[in-house]
C-alpha cells in the first residue's frame, strides 16, 4: 500500500502517515499544490493525514476519561487533570486537541478556496471540494462540542470560524469567537455542500471508506441533527445513511477487521503510523500502555449479560486489577479507527423516533443493535423509558469511541450523571463535575495570547 502525500500548504505541513492511491511526495509548497490533480489529491490525503492525529486517541481519551466511561491510572498528568475534571488552559492534550483540528480546517480551506480555480473536470474539483467541506464539518463539530458547547443544553460562545485560504498573518486571524448557533449552522451548511458534492461510492471499498462519501456526509449529518434535536432530519438522515444494508457484521468483526460493512468512515493505520487507542486501552500485561482503564460500573455494566458480545472484548491486568476494553488488539496499533459506524445511525434514529413518539420504530431500532450484540430484545416502554434505554444501550455499544461524555451532556444529565464517579484507582477516590461551566474545555492559553479578542470559558478565567 502507498502512503498519503506530504502536504506542505501555507498554513504548516503535515505528515505522510498512511496509505492510500497516490505516491509518497515529499513536500510540496503552496504555489504547487492545486496546479495538477495529482497534487491536490496529495493536499487532500494530507488533510487525513492530520485528522489522523486528532481521531487516533484525543478526541475518544479525553472525553472517556472525561466521563463515567473510563480512568486514567498511569501518570500522565494532562488526562488525569481531564479524569479529574481539573482542565486548566495550559493543559498539553487540550492544547494539541485545539491545534489539529484548527490545522485540519486550514487544509479544508485551502481545498475549498484554490480548487474552483483549476483546470481540472467538474466531477474532480466536486470531490475534492465534497472531501474538503466534509473535514471542515467534523473538525468544527469536534470544536464546537469540545470548546464551545451543546445548543439549548450549555453554552452561548462557539468558536472562531474560518473559512477562507490563509495567506499569512493578517488582523483578519485576531477576532472573537462565533457564537455557539453560527457555529453549529456554519457545520451544517458544510455537511449539505459535502453531501452535493460527494460520489456516493468510490472505486474501491477501501477507497469508499477511507475517504469522504454521501454515505459519511449523511451519517455526520444525522448525529449533528441529534445533538441540535432536529428529531425528524435526524432520523430522515440517520434512514439514509443506514441504507439498504441489514446490521450484519459481528462486533468483533467490526473492529478486527478493515473496512467492513459496519463502517461509514474509518481512518486508516498500519504498523507504521500505528494508532493510539490500543496502546492507552489496552492492558500492559498484554503490551499495551494500559494507562486508560474502564471503570468497574463501566465493566459491571458490560459483562452483566454473559452472552453479550461486547463485555466479551474485555481484559483484566491482573498486576493492576483494572479492566480494559480489547476492542482494538491488533500487534503495533495497526487498527483502523472506526469514526463513523451504522450501528450509531440506528441509535441515532432510534433515539430520534422516541422524540417523535414513534415508539415502536424506536424500539426495532434499539433491537437491531442488541441482537446485533448477541444479547435479549428490550421491552422498554413509555417514552422516557425507552429513551433510557438508548442512551444505556449507546453506553455499552461505543465503549472507547468518545460518545459518553458528550450522550450525557446533550441530554442534560451532566451534573447528576457525573455528580459522583467512583474511581478504583488514581488519587480521587472519587469526582465529580461540580459546576456547569465544567462541561467545555478551557480555551488553550497559548490561543488566548496570541488573540486578545477572545474570551475564555467561563469555568477556566
Amino acid at each position: 500500500m502507498k502512503k498519503f502525500i506530504t502536504a506542505a500548504i501555507i498554513l504548516g505541513s503535515v505528515s505522510a502517515c498512511n496509505v492510500l492511491d497516490i505516491e509518497p511526495l515529499s513536500q510540496i509548497s503552496s504555489n504547487q499544490a492545486f496546479t495538477s490533480l495529482n497534487n491536490a489529491e496529495g493536499v487532500v490525503n494530507g488533510m487525513y493525514n492530520n485528522l489522523q492525529t486528532v481521531y487516533m486517541w484525543r478526541v475518544q481519551v479525553i472525553s472517556d476519561v472525561a466521563s463515567d466511561m473510563s480512568q486514567q491510572i498511569d501518570t500522565w498528568d494532562a488526562l488525569n487533570s481531564a479524569d479529574e475534571f481539573n482542565f486548566s488552559a495550559d493543559n498539553s492534550e487540550v492544547d494539541d486537541l485545539y491545534t489539529s483540528l484548527y490545522r485540519c480546517v486550514d487544509i479544508a480551506n485551502s481545498v475549498i478556496g484554490n480548487v474552483p480555480g483549476m483546470t481540472i473536470a467538474q466531477a474532480n474539483k466536486d470531490d475534492l471540494m465534497g472531501q474538503g467541506y466534509f473535514v471542515r464539518a467534523l473538525s468544527y463539530f469536534d470544536l464546537a462540542r469540545f470548546f464551545g458547547g451543546i445548543p439549548n443544553v450549555y453554552g452561548t460562545d462557539g468558536v472562531v470560524l474560518k473559512l477562507t485560504p490563509s495567506v499569512g498573518i493578517t488582523d483578519e486571524d485576531f477576532v472573537p469567537r462565533n457564537t455557539l448557533r453560527e457555529t453549529y449552522d456554519q457545520v451544517e451548511r458544510d455537511l449539505l455542500e459535502a453531501i452535493a458534492k460527494l460520489p456516493e461510492t468510490r472505486s474501491s471499498n477501501e477507497l469508499s471508506k477511507a475517504k469522504a462519501t454521501k454515505p459519511a456526509a449523511r451519517a455526520l449529518l444525522a448525529r449533528y441533527y441529534l445533538y441540535n434535536r432536529q428529531w425528524d432530519k435526524a432520523e430522515q438522515y440517520a434512514t439514509e445513511a443506514i441504507g439498504n444494508l441489514p446490521l450484519s457484521v459481528a462486533f468483533e468483526t467490526a473492529f478486527r477487521s478493515k473496512n467492513t460493512a459496519e463502517s461509514l468512515f474509518e481512518l486508516q493505520f498500519n504498523a507504521t503510523d500505528g494508532a493510539g487507542l490500543r496502546q492507552w486501552y489496552y492492558p500492559s500485561n498484554l503490551s499495551g500502555r494500559g494507562g486508560t482503564a474502564l471503570h468497574d460500573a463501566t465493566y459491571r455494566e458490560m459483562t452483566a449479560d454473559p452472552a453479550d458480545a461486547r463485555g466479551k472484548l474485555t481484559a483484566l491486568n491482573s498486576i493492576t486489577n483494572t479492566y480494559y476494553t480489547t476492542k482494538w488488539n491488533t500487534a503495533q496499533n495497526a487498527d483502523n479507527i472506526q469514526i463513523l459506524r451504522r450501528a450509531e445511525q440506528y441509535l441515532i434514529r432510534a433515539e430520534a423516533r422516541a422524540e417523535q413518539n414513534n415508539l415502536s420504530g424506536a424500539l426495532a431500532d434499539l433491537n437491531v443493535v442488541r441482537a446485533r450484540a448477541g444479547v435479549t430484545a428490550s421491552a422498554a416502554s413509555g417514552k422516557d423509558a425507552l429513551i433510557d434505554a438508548i442512551i444505556k444501550e449507546r453506553k455499552l455499544e461505543f465503549v472507547g469511541e468518545g460518545h459518553r461524555w458528550f450522550d450525557v451532556i446533550r441530554r442534560g444529565n451532566a451534573l447528576t450523571v457525573f455528580a459522583n464517579v467512583v474511581r478504583s484507582k488514581g488519587s480521587l477516590p472519587s469526582y465529580s463535575i461540580r459546576i456547569p461551566g465544567k462541561q467545555v474545555l478551557p480555551i488553550p492559553s497559548a490561543e488566548m495570547r496570541t488573540n486578545t479578542k477572545l474570551v475564555q470559558n467561563e469555568a477556566y478565567r
